[in-house]
């Protein structure tokens, strides 16, 4: 009405508005009431955004490699930026009346392809397939050394290397070359198992045995033991009885020793007396002449 316009914008955009082309105000998120006719906008987005991008290079050893990644960036000084780019907005819907921030992304995936692909061209195909970390700093750092970008108020805020596939035959390639490392894996731990259970066996065979030639030894020690002493009770009851027949002779010799002190006819005589004890029935003796000669000539020849 009359030509005043109530404008309303975002948190996240920083606005400038401009009367008669003097800055009359400017703040994130700013809304109020001014007079259209003699006022101009321009809306800065602050929000961080995130775009993706895609390049296709060629690695040292001439292998083609396409490179898919992300950029997060963001306006970071809103001056320096509307300075560089046209952010002007038509007040009526607070539209940008251009693509300003399109623009952007666009500079920004110019300078990461470029990056990648020099980064791309200094290694091999096998390398670049493990080192996405590596180019994510290789594109960053190029970005951020970029004078057009740090004087347009653009901060990045990183990189990520989303994917890096090698062309469609390379590939299969690949997979068939990584399938067959598996497999040759998994055959070698499969006989690494065979010939560790293989070696187990030997070693409980091997221990069994020798359990076994211990258990024998220790019976062939035991019996030896059990021959020794049996050995040493042999000669222990030997001994015993040579003792006992020793001892028996001499006091066999004790009973006779006063024997010898005697005369042949007295001994004869106590012997003659002893039968005639030990015979109670015997009431008389007759001795032939001849028999008492055979004892007169015994007692004279002692």
């Amino acid at each position: 009405m009359f030509g005043f316009q109530f404008i309303k914008s975002r948190a996240t955009d920083f606005v400038f508005i401009y009367s008669s082309g003097r800055l009359a105000h400017k703040g994130a998120g700013l809304s109020g009431v001014l007079f259209a006719p003699f006022s101009t906008g321009a809306v800065v987005p602050i929000d961080a955004r995130d775009d993706i991008f895609a390049v296709e290079g060629v690695s040292a050893d001439f292998q083609t490699v396409t490179i898919q990644g992300l950029i997060s960036h963001r306006i970071s000084d809103p001056v320096a930026a509307v300075k560089r780019q046209d952010f002007s907005v038509n007040l009526a819907n607070m539209h940008h009346r251009g693509e300003p921030m399109k623009q952007i992304a666009e500079r920004l995936k110019a300078i990461a392809q470029t990056a990648a692909r020099e980064t791309l061209a200094k290694v091999t195909l096998d390398d670049a397939l493990t080192k996405s970390n590596e180019l994510s700093v290789a594109i960053i750092a190029a970005i951020r050394a970029d004078e057009g970008v740090s004087t347009a108020g653009v901060a990045v805020e990183r990189v990520l290397v989303l994917s890096i596939r090698p062309a469609p035959e390379i590939r299969k390639a690949l997979e068939a070359g990584v399938r067959e490392q598996l497999l040759r894996k998994a055959d070698s731990a499969v006989f690494d198992r065979r010939r560790a259970a293989a070696s187990d066996e030997h070693d409980l065979k091997m221990r069994n045995e020798d359990n076994a030639v211990q258990l024998a030894q220790a019976e062939l020690a035991h019996a030896k033991s059990l021959e020794t002493e049996k050995f040493s009770l042999a000669e222990a009851r030997a001994q015993t009885v040579r003792a006992e027949a020793a001892s028996a002779a001499a006091a066999e010799r004790m009973r006779l020793e006063p024997w010898t002190e005697l005369s042949p006819a007295v001994i004869a005589a106590l012997g003659l007396k002893d039968w005639a004890n030990v015979n109670s029935s015997l009431t008389s003796l007759t001795l032939s002449s001849d028999g008492l000669e055979k004892i007169a000539d015994a007692l004279d020849r002692k």
